[in-house]
């Protein structure tokens, strides 16, 4: 039956059912698909707020396409997000080197999330909390305004680095009472006599659903930070309808300065021990201390795990050793029950930098199988293969969503006799098996070990699983094997055997930094073959995104440090990109993005500044070169280079 033939309500549910990129191909093929698609374009809206000016315009625009449409009805969620900055106001003390820094922090391609420096400069009163009709309160008045109109709000997401002005709140209170508030939030007066009133009426609101805090020990004053014990009394019972919680744990730059002990937390006022929170989503993420038990501990005695749907232990790129070890895990099988969750995340850790674990590869498999079966498992971390064997053994055949990023951690100092295991990858019968084990997975994230571009058959494997629409690809261009295993005999010629001129000892030879740049280089026509070797090879449902993310190139698993030269010519090489099909069947179209890609221009104009016209490590780029003559009229490297054809 031709789409155009169903009635109106069956074309709105086809929209609301296609990808931002397809709505939109959607809305433009007829009158009719406009109108159906109005509803789906509508529903959800975010805006990136940065100065009361461009806040107003946004707003204007917005009102003014709402009035067009008559959608004002359509709108259910609305997401903020940036930082609203006021003429002569510095929202960030450390604009460079804040937790929120652009540039700083290992970044996902695959994650839709500002990235955070764990470790960056950060204090808790950063700035007085924003008061009733001041001029940053007043700033937000369109956004008031628009919620004045007549929408159907449900959820208003607030993931701003700004404070929650006061005037929304009222808003929120007065004319939608039962929209959900997901906010970002800190306090900034636990250390007064009473916190600040305001404070206070926004994280009891009856609004409030989902809390984003951010918490440390100490901050990089030395003062002591106690939202993390606030937010458990919230969770305990002063928030009432709070069902969601996200914990960023900061280990903010010169908060070690001070040895003293912390000062004892006081407590929230009006607070009472009740009882536990029946949260239904926690997720614990960056510096977690999750290699002993106690966090845990004192989680589980303010929250009834017995409620959890979703939860995720760990979750830093930046912070490769804050993980769940082993003993934890273990405490975790032996007191704790979750016969409710469907979704797991955890990052996981070995923990044996100064003690040996043994017993690791048995808690984490103990661990895995102390879960009812789950409907999304995501592990990032050491694991092999009797782990993910056995974590997909029990778990697969429910499995809707997988994510799968194994990674090893360098000690530090690092050693280069240390008796760490290489990082797992996942070989084509890995790939075979898992098609296997887990028969009804829509969505995968997993990890690819680059092979100098000679791993199409490994990509065609994923054409077999019949319900997959979404594949994510950590492409790994990392080689520890040049560190760490003995039987490592790469076939080079005589000077391909040659130590790299550069500062990183005889170990580097020539031929493994060729390798890495091959590996690492992943243009746009690259992208597109390995988006077409996958789609051509699709059985069942066709796929309908596709993302690319290449990662640890120039790891050789010794942690020392490289010249400034090989992070700019990896910035520049290793390109990740999103594909998304066009929704009509009768065309293999797509289209393609490169992710972050304002990101990278913007520290490859850093780095150009850095070396001033003049490059270093002529040994290295003789390598560069020797890949990838320079051509007629190039200006520098960037234009030389292209991809290694699939092969």
């Amino acid at each position: 039956m031709p789409l155009l033939s169903l009635p109106l309500e069956l074309q709105q549910h086809v929209a609301g059912c296609l990808e931002p990129s397809s709505l939109r191909n959607f809305s433009l093929t007829s009158i009719a698909c406009h109108e159906a698609s109005l509803p789906a374009i509508f529903e959800r809206i975010c805006i990136t707020v940065h100065d009361p000016e461009s806040l107003q315009r946004h707003v204007n625009a917005l009102r003014e396409a709402l009035s067009d449409t008559n959608s004002f009805s359509c709108v259910r969620q609305i997401t903020i997000k940036g930082a609203l900055r006021l003429a002569g106001k510095e929202t960030e003390r450390w604009p460079l080197q804040s937790p929120w820094s652009f540039a700083l922090g290992v970044t996902n391609s695959l994650l839709d999330e500002v990235p955070i420096c764990h470790d960056g400069m950060y204090v808790v009163s950063d700035e007085n909390v924003i008061e009733a009709l001041s001029d940053e309160d007043v700033a937000w008045l369109p956004l008031v305004n628009l919620l004045e109109a007549e929408v159907s709000l449900e959820d208003l997401v607030f993931d701003c680095r700004s404070q929650f002005p006061p005037s929304l709140l009222r808003i929120l209170h007065a004319r939608h009472p039962r929209c959900r508030l997901h906010l970002t939030f800190k306090f900034r007066t636990l250390l007064s006599s009473t916190p600040n009133a305001y404070e206070m009426e926004l994280a009891t609101s009856p609004c409030l659903s989902t809390i984003k805090a951010i918490c440390s020990q100490r901050d990089s004053d030395g003062t002591d930070d106690f939202n993390l014990e606030a937010l458990i009394e919230l969770v305990a019972g002063l928030a009432p309808n709070l069902s969601k919680v996200v914990v960023l744990n900061l280990f903010p730059g010169g908060s070690m300065r001070s040895n003293r002990p912390r000062n004892s937390w006081q407590g929230l006022p009006g607070f009472t021990p009740r009882g536990r929170g029946s949260l239904k989503s926690l997720s614990l993420k960056g510096h977690t201390q999750l290699k002993t038990p106690q966090v845990l501990q004192d989680w589980a005695r303010h929250v009834d795990f017995t409620c959890l749907r979703h939860l995720t232990l760990g979750g830093a790129l930046d912070l490769r050793g804050s993980g769940l070890s082993g003993d934890t895990m273990q405490w975790i099988v032996q007191t704790q029950s979750f016969p409710l969750l469907k979704s797991l995340c955890v990052q996981l850790t070995r923990d044996n930098a100064q003690v040996e674990r043994p017993l690791y590869r048995e808690q984490a498999i103990t661990f895995f199988r102390s879960f009812e079966s789950l409907e999304q498992l995501s592990i990032d971390g050491p694991i092999d293969f009797q782990i993910k064997d056995a974590a997909l053994a029990h778990h697969g055949k429910t499995l809707k969503k997988l994510s799968l990023h194994p990674f090893e951690q360098i000690p530090y100092p690092p050693h280069r006799d240390d008796k760490q295991d290489l990082p797992f990858h996942f070989t084509k019968d890995c790939i075979l098996q898992l098609q296997a084990q887990c028969p009804i997975l829509e969505e995968l994230t997993i990890l690819v070990k680059r092979n100098m571009s000679k791993e199409a058959d490994l990509y065609r494997c994923f054409g077999g699983m019949r319900n997959l629409r979404a594949l994510s690809l950590i492409l790994d261009c990392s080689n520890w094997r040049v560190t760490r295993d003995p039987t490592y005999k790469p076939d080079f010629d005589e000077q391909d055997r040659e130590p790299v001129e550069a500062e990183t000892g005889s170990w580097l030879k020539r031929g493994e930094l060729k390798a890495t740049l091959i590996n690492c280089a992943v243009d746009e026509a690259l992208a597109c073959s390995i988006w077409k070797t996958i789609s051509q090879n699709k059985t069942g449902k066709p796929l309908e995104r596709l993302k690319l993310w290449p990662t640890g190139a120039f790891e050789y698993g010794t942690g020392q440090s490289l010249p400034t030269t090989f992070i700019f010519i990896e910035l520049n090489l290793t390109r990740s990109w999103s594909f998304e099909r066009d929704p009509r069947d009768d065309t293999e179209d797509f289209t393609v993005t490169e992710l972050q890609r304002e990101r990278r221009l913007a520290l490859e104009e850093q780095f150009d500044i850095f070396f001033s016209g003049h490059r270093q490590d002529h040994g290295v780029w003789e390598v560069f070169h020797s890949i990838w003559p320079p051509r007629a009229g190039s200006k520098d490297f960037r234009d030389d280079w292209s991809s290694f054809p699939l092969g």
